[in-house]
């Protein structure tokens, strides 16, 4: 399940201004390449080391791909997609390098996991401190 928190925000835009609430989500603690690469060797016959490995290699071949201007497509995942903002220009002379304001990378994910995202559970986050006596 998702967590979210309610976030009260003061609206000054659109037709009903004023003091609404708003889900946000609550976000756990991150997961990082380490205990990936843990759960991945307990439930693997992979070694821990072979498994960080792999997966150190696998982010630098990304950055690079996505660096040299090639798409990366992970099946399950999605696609990791370069992009770059471009300022327009009045003639094909004036159309180069420093017209480029921005580039970036865009992450699509694919239909399996599109469909996926679209079928997560919501339940609202328990913030209460256990422990604190008012």
């Amino acid at each position: 399940m998702i967590k979210y928190v309610k976030v009260k925000r003061d609206i000054h835009v659109g037709q009903n201004p004023g003091e609404r609430y708003v889900a946000r989500l609550f976000r756990g603690q991150d997961v990082d390449l380490d205990s990936i690469a843990e759960s991945i060797s307990n439930s693997t016959t992979i070694s821990y080391a072979d498994v960080i490995a792999t997966l150190k290699a696998l982010e630098i071949e990304i950055s690079k791909a996505i660096l040299n201007g090639s798409a990366v497509k992970l099946n399950y995942l999605g696609s990791f997609i370069p992009q770059l903002n471009a300022k327009s220009q009045l003639d094909v002379d004036t159309c180069d390098a420093s017209s480029i304001k921005r580039f970036s990378c865009r992450f699509l994910p694919s239909v399996k996991f599109k469909h996926n995202l679209e079928k997560v559970k919501f339940q609202e986050a328990d913030l209460e401190v256990k422990g604190l006596v008012e």
